[in-house]
Formats: structure tokens, C-alpha cells, sequence
């Protein structure tokens, strides 16, 4: 990885406007296009290459599949989906192989930490809404609902969007790795 200040900028704001623009499209659509994750694939691949050459390029595809790796066997259960594996693919391609494992392994912890409060959200959010609608007589909620039966069934049907995670994985890793201060000069 080339550690100059202009190279770092160069993979540091494409990379934080993909993952942003990806976490914040699969909490609303539960989606990651593919019109987003190809094109960024493609400019990690060139600019790692026209910032540090054959090695960069090298270095950039290893990157790939070290993000693609992380998150592949949670995907092979149906733990997550595959546009969160390549999108941590992406992320590895703009940060090379060292990058990718920070990424990687910031982003199991902050998907584990995300989990938890995506859990407790969808246990207490149920429980919230049966409240109000209680107390203020709201069109919400039936007060003659059970609480554990609202619980049960919101949250069978809910879906966790990862890529925040990935998003969250990826800022932890260009920080510790030093790229936001190389990149702001």
C-alpha cells in the first residue's frame, strides 16, 4: 500500500463514500447494488495500481479475497448475504491484504455488537409500541395483543443489514492503520 499522503487520499474518500452509500442503502432497501460494488471493485483495482504498480495491484486483489474470505462462510449458513461478502471484498481491494483482515476482523465485532442491539431493538420495540398504544389509545398496537407474541412474530421477519458493520469495520481500520491522518496531511 503506497503511504504517501496524496495515494492515501486517493483510497481513502472513495472508499468511505462506498461504504457509506452502501450501509446507509441496505438499512433503507436491504440491498447492496451491484451498480455501486462493481465500479468500486474496478477503481480499487486501478488506482492501486496507478498509485504503486504490479504490486499494488497484486496487493489490492489479495485484498479481495481476504474480504471475500472473512465473510464467505457466515454467507455459505445464511448468516448474511452475498453483497455484504463483496462488499468486504471491495473494501480489502482499496486496502490490500493487511487492510482487509483489520476490516475484516472489526467487522465481526462490530457486526456481533450491531447484532445485539439490532436484537434488543426488535425485543423492546414491540414491547415500546404495545405501551403507547395503551396509554394514548393509539391505532397501533392492540393492548389485547400478548407482549411475547409481538415479540415473536416482528422479529421473525426481521433483517439485520450488515453493511453498517462493514462500514463500521471499515472506519476502525483506515483509523488504526493511520490512513486518516496520512490522508489529512
Amino acid at each position: 500500500m503506497p503511504i504517501d499522503q496524496p495515494s492515501n487520499a486517493a483510497i481513502v474518500l472513495p472508499l468511505l463514500f462506498v461504504v457509506t452509500l452502501c450501509a446507509v442503502t441496505d438499512v433503507l432497501t436491504h440491498r447492496i447494488p451491484n451498480l455501486v460494488i462493481w465500479p468500486a471493485l474496478s477503481l480499487a483495482l486501478i488506482f492501486n495500481s496507478l498509485l504503486a504498480g504490479l504490486p499494488g495491484l497484486v496487493d489490492g486483489i489479495l485484498g479481495l479475497a481476504f474480504g471475500l474470505a472473512v465473510l464467505f462462510p457466515i454467507y455459505f449458513v445464511g448468516g448474511t448475504s452475498a453483497g455484504d461478502v463483496k462488499l468486504l471484498g471491495v473494501v480489502g481491494a482499496f486496502l490490500g491484504a493487511n487492510g482487509a483482515l483489520t476490516a475484516g476482523v472489526a467487522t465481526l465485532f462490530f457486526g456481533g455488537l450491531l447484532g445485539v442491539l439490532f436484537i434488543a431493538w426488535r425485543v423492546i420495540e414491540p414491547i415500546l409500541t404495545a405501551h403507547v398504544a395503551q396509554w394514548g389509545r393509539n391505532a397501533g398496537a392492540t393492548a389485547s395483543q400478548p407482549i411475547g407474541a409481538m415479540t415473536r412474530d416482528s422479529s421473525r421477519n426481521a433483517r439485520f443489514p450488515y453493511a453498517p458493520a462493514i462500514a463500521c469495520g471499515t472506519y476502525f481500520s483506515i483509523w488504526h492503520l493511520g490512513y486518516f491522518s496520512q490522508a489529512a496531511g
